[in-house]
């Protein structure tokens, strides 16, 4: 049980002149892991702590426990301030201003996975797992995954908020046998909700989904490589614009000098049908949360309106440093580890494209969900693998096509989109990884066009 007693106590330790804030953290998960229809693995764990934070003339100090107890808080601190001293001002000095927020924010799930018996969510993988396995199917793949995270964040400026997190998720993975080769096709659902995400036949239907996909691309030849106009569906806009836009407006990027997108604020970063948003409030997305790791209120940002770069994702060093507003993108692992910059759920905008958006394509590239791949924010060059493609062929879609991906630099892409759907939108439930950091987030959008972009293929 978090206790606000804790937060009072840090806060009369923090010397004049400091700034220091506190994290109390519980954490409960499951795991599953199935192949085949058997089981293979089945782990619960639960952890708690605190992590805090002192700051002083440009200079952070962090420690973390996992001894929720006065005693070690005191330890902390004292050790904090011994790393204080121990540095010189870096002469990057900077005055954080942290929002006034005290809250409780009750979680709305109905069915606290934490109350979920371990048999109850082995029946969901059985029922996503058999519903995946067809008579193509050479194997497959499903795993469950769980965990509520409950914070507690307080400073010495008086704040303290308190909320919860859940992040049920169920994958399945079917595998075919495509001449010498295995091709897959994986399905997923994930929320901030509870376990009534599972309600209904939603297990049999991602296996299935998963099972009629795969045995869509069992004989797809590799697709040739070369430039095409492409459209990607809403899970591969999604991966664009998480890896290859969303990273690059990280704040904590743009200070390092590792950001495609340093110095172009206000400036013209795309085609004036672009808007990207990250938005945390949405209702029961992967992604979404009430508050970030610092006590900041989460917001709606705006980071691509019409074009036109508008903000990055701050935390409060950065948006000091940058002359900006914090706008609730702080966000920790867990106690051990400190806020750094991160997405919610990132998406580009439906547009007002109402027609056939293959019209007018003679031959180009249809992509659908995301495989693998890689970006470096600072060039912006990226390479994301879809799961399958088709062709498309006078305005139609025609034949499956495997080992389809899309490469490119992240601006020269923006530029390209001539086609925003106003229909088809949606969003994938993810894990994203920075600095050994994983958070839970959502990524999506509608089908977009792009113009004369490079396919890698055979």
């Amino acid at each position: 049980m978090l206790d606000e007693d804790l937060i009072k106590y840090f806060s009369n330790l923090v010397k004049g002149g400091f700034y220091g804030d506190i994290r109390l953290n519980e954490t409960d998960g499951t795991s599953i892991i199935m192949e085949n229809g058997i089981v293979r693995s089945v782990s619960e764990t639960k952890s708690g702590g605190f992590g805090l934070r002192l700051l002083k003339g440009g200079v952070w100090a962090f420690s973390s426990s996992d001894d929720m107890t006065k005693a070690a808080i005191k330890k902390s601190v004292d050790y904090a301030y011994k790393v204080l001293r121990s540095k010189p001002n870096n002469g990057k000095g900077f005055k954080i201003t942290p929002q006034e927020n005290n809250a409780v924010v009750k979680p709305n799930w109905r069915l606290d996975t934490r109350g979920v018996g371990i048999k109850d969510k082995l029946d969901v993988v059985k029922r996503a797992d058999k519903a995946a396995m067809g008579r193509y199917t050479v194997s497959t793949r499903t795993i469950y995954g769980d965990g509520v995270s409950s914070w507690m964040v307080g400073s010495n400026i008086g704040n303290i908020v308190s909320f919860s997190d859940s992040a049920p998720r169920l994958l399945t993975f079917s595998f075919v046998k495509d001449g010498s080769s295995v091709q897959y096709v994986r399905k997923s659902i994930g929320a901030n909700t509870g376990f009534e995400l599972f309600d209904g036949n939603v297990p049999e239907k991602l296996g299935s989904d998963a099972k009629k996909e795969s045995n869509m691309i069992r004989n797809a030849k590799q697709v040739k490589g070369g430039k095409y106009d492409v459209v990607l569906d809403y899970s591969m806009t999604g991966t664009y614009t998480h890896e290859a836009f969303g990273h690059a407006s990280e704040a904590d990027g743009i200070l390092e000098g590792a950001s495609v997108l340093e110095g172009k604020l206000e400036k013209k970063v795309g085609n004036e049908i672009v808007n990207i948003i990250d938005d945390p409030t949405l209702k029961d997305r992967r992604g979404s949360f009430s508050f970030d790791q610092e006590g900041t209120r989460a917001e709606r940002r705006i980071i691509v309106e019409n074009g036109v770069l508008k903000n990055y994702l701050h935390t409060l060093e950065t948006a000091s440093r940058l002359n900006a507003a914090p706008n609730g993108a702080a966000r920790a692992m867990n106690y051990k580890v400190k806020p750094i910059a991160r997405m919610s759920n990132t998406l580009i905008a439906q547009g007002d494209f109402e027609e056939d958006i293959f019209e007018g394509i003679e031959k180009g590239v249809m992509f659908y969900g995301f495989q693998y791949g890689y970006v470096d924010p600072g060039s912006g060059k990226f390479m994301f693998k879809a799961q399958y493609g088709r062709m498309i062929r006078h305005g139609k879609l025609a034949e499956f096509v495997r080992d389809a991906a899309l490469t490119g630099s992240t601006l020269d892409i923006l530029n390209r989109i001539d086609a925003i759907s106003k229909y088809e939108f949606d969003l994938d439930d993810g894990t994203c990884g920075k600095e050994g950091q994983w958070v839970s987030v959502g990524t999506g959008g509608p089908n977009i066009r792009i113009k004369g972009v490079v396919v890698g293929g055979q």
